[in-house]
């Protein structure tokens, strides 16, 4: 019996196509810049605006059907059910799947009860997939999904709810960047209470990889959300030009050292240059850039400059005052590699949306680059002009001294991230949480991400499983999925604190403002930090604080041991 009951697309009334999406790639591009010029009004809303870039989503018209709960139902937490394990899924799957069937044999909640997920278009295809395996246990409880178009109009449709409380829907697919401003504005439930008594797996050999794990899950202290997904990023650098036999001779000759995948951002300054100035021709008949990393307008600049800062040892905010320290030696050195740069990529790097940068790679257009994980998606596709020829690694790190040593430090930038809430208003929250769980555990969520391009791997079983590994492999590649493990461990997130949005896009328009030649970085940083500090002011500087210290504390360790050892961190 099919469970999933859906908004109907003016677009697609017949739903063809369902279950597909295209490539970022291939994306329209007037689309992009449709959905780009809309209106979004809301909490934070402004950088959310930006978020609607992100890649592999499917941006669609659809109509919205507006649901009305008018009755109240106090939900009371039962004794933990009888640990169950149901043939052919795992315990977390189990579990979840005993927990609903509990709650229909106590009368808790009536066959043909429905719960309803509010998502972007661009998951229907993992979802879908969720609800079919759902439906073979639990037939009697429903799932019906409320699609909306983009990004940003989930996140407006959700902080609508925020102040309605209409109980519309039970959960909502969220990019963690907005927990934040979703949990301050209530809507977001607590759910701490159903971790303990349902256990979604969060500790063991099949957890979600920490930091990420707690990181897009928790805020200050309490888990509010399930993780859906995961958006590390990793360097792609084509392995056939730095294999090349001829080009290795030729780079150590001019610089005196191998031609390998770097380590720092120095080295791949010298590789960049060294690969531009060859003038190579590509496939597609462009030219050959040895670089493209993001400096765009729209969302995606601060990814490059908070990477570098991060690395050289930079704190965005002090833990004790919460000041901004954005205008410190770090921030100008996370300038100074970004102009070092800037003449071996494309000009398109500073004024094209993120696509380009994807469209460049797969054409075979540039040497090395960085993205979410749907860019190895791409560049293993048939018509990949690259298939075959790309290498992953961990990002580029920054050579600093720490302790009386001079170590590399790496870190992996984790931008925006898929997780699911539960409504504080839902009538079934339990239920809802239990589909989340359902979803999200280490079988049932594997096939969940494979199915479509949305989401990506999460759960350290899904790399060193041999069962699991294997089918994780067929979507990304043995050699990406041992560097993108290896990349979650030194992942860090977004500013996940109310206003991070807020945050994050002015320093986006800085960093693009100095790429473009606008700004000078001292003038940009100094503008940052004034901007920084008026936003936390406005949402109480206590407040900010409290939930800086907790977001800190997930960074992962190397991180915050440079941070000590410079006195940022006690």
């Amino acid at each position: 019996m099919c469970c999933c009951s859906e908004k109907i697309d003016k677009d697609d009334p017949a739903g063809e196509g369902r279950g597909s999406k295209p490539s970022p790639v291939d994306k329209n591009r007037r689309l992009f810049l449709t959905a780009l010029g809309t209106a979004v009004v809301g909490i934070g809303v402004g950088y959310a605006l930006g978020y609607l870039t992100k890649p592999a989503e499917v941006i669609r018209e659809t109509i919205e059907r507006t649901v009305t709960v008018t009755r109240t139902t106090t939900v009371t937490v039962a004794p933990t059910p009888t640990p169950t394990v149901i043939p052919g899924l795992s315990g977390a799957a189990s579990r979840a799947i005993a927990g609903v069937r509990d709650l229909l044999n106590r009368g808790v909640i009536a066959p043909g009860t429905t719960i309803r997920i509010l998502h972007v278009a661009g998951s229907r295809a993992n979802l879908e997939k969720a609800i079919e395996l759902w439906s073979r246990y639990v037939p009697e409880v429903k799932v019906e999904l409320i699609t909306l178009g983009t990004e940003p109009d989930v996140y407006t449709k959700a902080m609508s709810e925020a102040v309605t409380k209409t109980g519309a829907f039970d959960a909502v697919t969220i990019f963690s960047t907005w927990l934040g401003d979703i949990v301050e504005a209530g809507l977001a439930r607590s759910l701490d209470d159903f971790y303990a008594k349902y256990d979604p797996e969060y500790v063991g050999p099949c957890a979600p990889i920490e930091p990420l794990g707690s990181y897009v899950t928790t805020y200050k202290g309490r888990r509010y959300s399930l993780a859906l997904d995961s958006d590390v990023f990793t360097l792609s650098y084509r392995k056939d030009l730095l294999t090349n036999e001829t080009y290795r001779r030729e780079f150590e000759a001019q610089y005196r050292k191998p031609l390998k995948v770097p380590d720092t951002w120095e080295e791949l300054i010298d590789m960049a240059k060294f690969f531009t100035e060859l003038r190579l021709t590509a496939p597609s008949g462009g030219r050959v850039w040895g670089a493209y990393f993001y400096l765009e307008p729209a969302f995606a600049a601060y990814i490059t400059w908070f990477n570098i800062f991060v690395e050289a040892g930079g704190i965005p905010f002090d833990l004790e005052t919460m000041d901004p320290k954005v205008d410190t030696p770090e921030g100008r050195y996370a300038f100074d590699i970004i102009l070092k740069l800037k003449p071996y990529m494309p000009p398109e790097a500073i004024s094209a949306a993120w696509a380009d940068l994807y469209d460049k790679f797969v054409k075979g257009e540039t040497v090395f680059t960085a993205a979410w994980p749907s860019l190895t998606k791409e560049a293993m596709r048939p018509t990949s002009a690259v298939r075959g020829n790309v290498g992953t690694a961990l990002m580029p790190g920054v050579e600093i001294e720490v302790g009386g040593r001079k170590v590399v430090n790496k870190a992996a930038p984790n931008p925006v991230n898929w997780v699911g809430i539960v409504s504080n208003y839902s009538a079934n929250p339990e239920v809802a949480y239990l589909f989340l769980q359902f979803a999200t555990a280490p079988d049932t969520g594997l096939d969940m991400v494979l199915t479509g391009v949305i989401l990506d791997l999460f759960r350290a079983c899904w790399f060193t499983d041999p069962t699991y590994r294997a089918k994780s492999a067929e979507g990304y590649g043995e050699e990406f999925l041992d560097a993108y493990m290896e990349s979650i461990k030194i992942s860090y997130p977004d500013i996940l604190i109310r206003g991070g949005t807020e945050y994050l896009s002015k320093l986006t328009t800085e960093v693009n403002n100095v790429a473009a030649g606008l700004k000078d970085p001292e003038r940009a940083l100094s503008d940052v930090s004034a901007e920084w500090d008026s936003i936390t002011k406005k949402y109480g500087r206590d407040a900010q604080l409290g939930a800086w210290r907790a977001l800190a504390q997930l960074f992962p360790e190397n991180v915050k041991n440079v941070w000590k050892a410079k006195g940022y961190m006690k």
